[in-house]
């Protein structure tokens, strides 16, 4: 269950585990690189002339592998893979700035070609992101891993702080080529940390699913599973208006403000600047209040930026608006991040943030191109003012249906159904394998099973059962699910 008024850890806490210390530095400066990389792509297109839909293309192309990749790295990643995927992503990322290096110095290219090396950098963040989320928590332990969330956000918005303030400033003082070239070797000295850690994640549970009943099992979870929907959807709309000033702060930075390749760097690196000054000021605000409080407030400030950041033309004015919009947006995306580490049961959870990120990254991806179109049919005030009214509409909806209370998110058994239910001897681990519970009525019972048969129903469901079934007698009820096989059983009393 998600707390609202919890008592959090200390920020320092998760810092004292040498390996968490270690691998959340490989994050940041790789994070970092990432967005030198980013900006440098989207300010040559921008500087090129390049419609807005093209220049918004970049936020998509960088979301597209997060949709490709997100669910089979979720289910990797709980096979104790999670190194080998940091380091081989390491790898990719090295060769896609190699690549970017070759079509820079070449010029006059396509610009999908340069887009198609943001695709492969986003394959490369989106495998080391998934990767990492699977580790995390059995490096800090549950107790600390929502603390540790908390600090991986302010990491990956710290990135974004630094990221583009180095690329605008590299971007006036040396060519697009040799820029994308050092971040090749930065990305492949990478590796060595990362080598150094080999054991980190050895301890894990290793799940031995394959990998498409996996997947199934990820969709049933989903489907049976009202607050998992809940939080997908609330993902969703907080995504789509936020793409928004993403995808379109070079156009107003270059063709409003005026402003020169390091002064928008430094204005893009104001958003992660809020975000970090934003995870330390944020947090007597958030244990003072709701979960759902907490969220509206930080999606209200979200689109009073957007409403105002379009028709502003004042660069200190502006600055200041990224600020605020930074300290929004990392404490919107920590909630969606803690409630999940807290909430979901630990054989699910790294397939369901996996998820988590594909949606959100699909929203991204997806808001990009409408808003880069529609600033290209109609205007880009009119782009801005349509994202944040649908921002203020998310920031109110998840005031009256947001993402707390879940307490039915992992249903524990209760020691007597438990003993109810032992794990009969089998002839094949392949075998299927069907339980049946037998539940004594008190007088009146009848009525209390029926309030609660949908809710056991999504339960078993949950937890892989394939189908469930339930005969109401006089004085009993006969509950009746199927398990696909005895690995996929074992896994249901392993929950809890």
């Amino acid at each position: 269950m998600v707390q609202t008024a919890a008592v959090t850890p200390s920020l320092r806490d998760p810092l004292r585990n040498a390996d968490f210390t270690v691998l959340v530095a490989v994050q940041c400066v790789t994070n970092v690189c990432v967005w030198v990389f980013v900006v440098a792509v989207q300010w040559t297109l921008t500087v090129s002339g390049e419609s807005s839909t093209v220049i918004a293309s970049v936020q998509t192309a960088l979301a597209i592998p997060f949709l490709l990749f997100a669910l089979p790295m979720g289910v990797w990643g709980e096979r104790g893979a999670g190194p080998v995927l940091m380091r081989g992503a390491l790898l990719v990322l090295a060769g896609a700035a190699a690549a970017a290096a070759v079509l820079a110095s070449i010029g006059d290219v396509p610009p999908w070609l340069m887009l198609a090396t943001v695709v492969a950098v986003g394959a490369g963040l989106s495998t080391i992101t998934i990767a990492w989320q699977s580790l995390m928590p059995h490096i800090v332990g549950r107790p600390l891993a929502g603390t540790a969330a908390i600090l991986d956000g302010a990491s990956y918005n710290g990135a974004r702080a630094i990221g583009p303030i180095i690329g605008g400033a590299l971007l006036t003082a040396t060519t697009s080529e040799a820029l994308f070239l050092a971040l090749g070797v930065v990305f492949a000295v990478l590796v060595v940390p990362l080598r150094s850690r080999r054991r980190v994640g050895s301890a894990m549970p290793r799940s031995s699913e394959r990998m498409l009943p996996a997947l199934a099992a990820s969709t049933r979870f989903v489907w049976n599973s009202a607050w998992t929907r809940r939080l997908l959807y609330r993902l969703s709309v907080f995504g789509v208006p936020s793409s928004c000033l993403w995808a379109l702060l070079p156009v107003i930075a270059h063709e409003r403000l005026g402003l020169s390749s390091s002064q928008f760097g430094l204005m893009f690196g104001l958003v992660g600047f809020g975000a970090v000054v934003g995870t330390v000021a944020v947090m007597p605000i958030r244990r003072r209040i709701t979960q759902n409080a907490f969220i509206c407030a930080g999606s209200l400030a979200y689109a009073a930026v957007l409403a105002a950041v379009a028709t502003v033309s004042n660069v200190v004015v502006v600055a200041v608006l990224m600020v605020v919009v930074g300290a929004s947006w990392v404490g919107v995306q920590s909630s969606w991040m803690m409630a999940a580490h807290g909430a979901l049961p630990t054989w699910i959870r790294a397939r369901v943030i996996a998820l988590m990120l594909l949606v959100f990254q699909g929203c991204q991806a997806v808001g990009a191109l409408v808003w880069g179109a529609l600033t290209d049919i109609v205007s880009l005030e009119l782009a801005f003012a349509a994202a944040a009214i649908v921002m203020m509409c998310a920031g109110m909806g998840a005031l009256v249906h947001g993402i707390v209370p879940a307490e039915t998110i992992s249903p524990t058994l209760d020691d007597e159904t438990r003993s109810a239910i032992p794990l009969a001897p089998v002839v094949e681990e392949s075998a299927p394998v069907r339980v049946t519970v037998i539940y004594h009525l008190r007088p009146g019972g009848h009525a209390s099973f029926r309030a609660l048969r949908r809710d056991l129903a999504r339960a078993r469901r949950r937890l892989g059962a394939r189908r469930w079934t339930a005969e109401v007698g006089t004085d009993r009820v006969i509950e009746r699910f199927d398990f696909c096989d005895v690995a996929e059983y074992r896994r249901y009393l392993s929950t809890g």
